[in-house]
């Protein structure tokens, strides 16, 4: 019996590959370990190429690796591996390369076969000029170690943002079958899930490949009613249409929880950014979910210190996140990827005011996320037990017991009574 450890970075994309690796080794010849850490015979670390921290990150896990037995195999997959081969190859203690490519044709027989290297093995081929790869990852019976699960339905991206080298870590948009994203679900319900969240690289472009929309994939799963809750990762304003909005509005399926990414709230970086939307649509789009789902959470992404940002550029993003619907932000500091246009243009911001916009717009999203969980308080809301004394709510308020500890994974209703510091407290009715 081999021993494995794995770490997952970035996105929900990679944290379903990972559990496609998991799911599809024999449990008669693997055990996977609780910690990375542990002793192992193989390590394989999924990376995440979004910034040069993501790059670092995955690098110190190799080196950690091989600190925990020098003789263990070492297996560096994922989007970093795909775009920075080169580099990753050129560390010693890496093993294998695999890239997005090869990720589920090469990585599961490499895991169970593979062998210490005295040469870095690299798997990998251009993924965005294979214009007809199909959907590849394989399905799944259980996500390991969580209470939701994730349904990859979506993978790639045909889009060319301009700070952005996931299209080429992850190549062109291709969707899974609506048929086939029914049977993945009936099996996860079965295994008992009352969630599952469908993701994908560029989620609203899901079908465009295969003939359909996210819209229609929607209203079949809401038809079959295979599961309790569907709730939707991140998605693109431009196509973020009313008709969707009314789908989520209508639904007694599909969570009333939305996260839209905004990128900038300013009309000339979004151009330079090569984003298809202004910000007086990003507006009317977070307007229109408010009166249709009053209770619902609205969730973005912000980017500061695009190449040539400047102070009233920043503040038309601060101003455009204070006066918004959002309930909540997610902040990034631009981090300069090669081979993509923003790469090389001029007037890089320094690293100090990235830091410091970045730290003015979460203490902006802190309250406004505290004043959303406000709003609920005396109410009771439906949540999932995530782990322990923490739930999850429909509209994805993060909540906490006071005094009961219901089982991890079950359905139960909470009356908010209290907030601090983005968590809103209470009890199980």
């Amino acid at each position: 019996m081999k021993r494995i450890s794995v770490v997952t970075l970035g996105c929900k994309v990679n944290q379903y590959d990972t559990a496609a690796l998991l799911n599809h080794l024999p449990s008669s010849e693997f055990v996977k370990n609780e910690r990375f850490d542990e002793p192992a015979d193989v390590y394989v670390i999924d990376t995440c190429t979004v910034t040069h921290k993501a790059d670092s990150e995955a690098r110190n896990y190799v080196y950690r690796a091989k600190r925990s037995n020098p003789d263990g195999v070492v297996i560096v997959t994922g989007c970093y591996a795909q775009v920075s081969p080169d580099k990753l190859s050129a560390m010693e203690e890496i093993d294998y390369v695999i890239g997005n490519s090869h990720k589920f044709s090469s990585l599961i027989e490499t895991v169970r076969r593979g062998e210490v290297q005295r040469e870095t093995k690299i798997l990998i081929s251009d993924i965005f000029s294979e214009k007809k790869r199909k959907f590849d990852t394989p399905d799944i019976r259980f996500f390991p170690d969580r209470t939701r699960a994730f349904l990859k339905v979506q993978d790639g991206c045909n889009y060319a943002c301009t700070f952005c080298i996931i299209p080429r870590a992850r190549g062109r948009s291709r969707s899974l079958d609506a048929d086939e994203v029914i049977s993945r679900l009936k099996v996860l319900a079965q295994a008992g899930y009352k969630e599952v969240v469908l993701t994908g690289v560029h989620l609203a472009s899901y079908g465009k490949d295969i003939g359909s929309d996210l819209v229609s994939l929607l209203g079949k799963i809401e038809k079959s009613r295979i599961i309790s809750r569907i709730r939707l990762s991140s998605l693109d304003p431009a196509d973020t249409t009313q008709e969707l909005i009314n789908l989520v509005s209508d639904s007694e399926v599909v969570c009333p929880s939305l996260h839209v990414a905004l990128q900038s709230g300013d009309k000339e970086i979004l151009k330079r950014m090569r984003r298809r939307y202004s910000p007086e649509q990003f507006l009317r789009c977070t307007d229109t979910i408010r009166s249709l789902l009053p209770e619902a959470s609205i969730g973005t992404d912000i980017m500061v210190g695009f190449p040539g940002e400047t102070h009233e550029q920043f503040e038309n993003s601060r101003d455009l996140a204070a006066t918004s619907e959002l309930t909540y932000f997610h902040v990034f500091p631009y981090s300069i990827r090669k081979m993509t246009p923003a790469a090389n243009m001029k007037d890089q911001v320094p690293a100090h005011l990235k830091k410091e916009r970045s730290a003015e717009l979460r203490t902006l999203g802190k309250t406004k996320k505290e004043n959303f969980y406000r709003k609920f308080i005396g109410k009771t809301l439906d949540a999932i037990v995530e782990n322990r004394s923490n739930c999850t709510t429909k509209n994805y308020i993060n909540v906490k017991l006071i005094t009961e500890n219901p089982a991890v994974g079950t359905e139960v209703k909470v009356k908010i009574k209290n907030v601090k510091n983005e968590i809103a407290y209470a009890n199980a009715v």
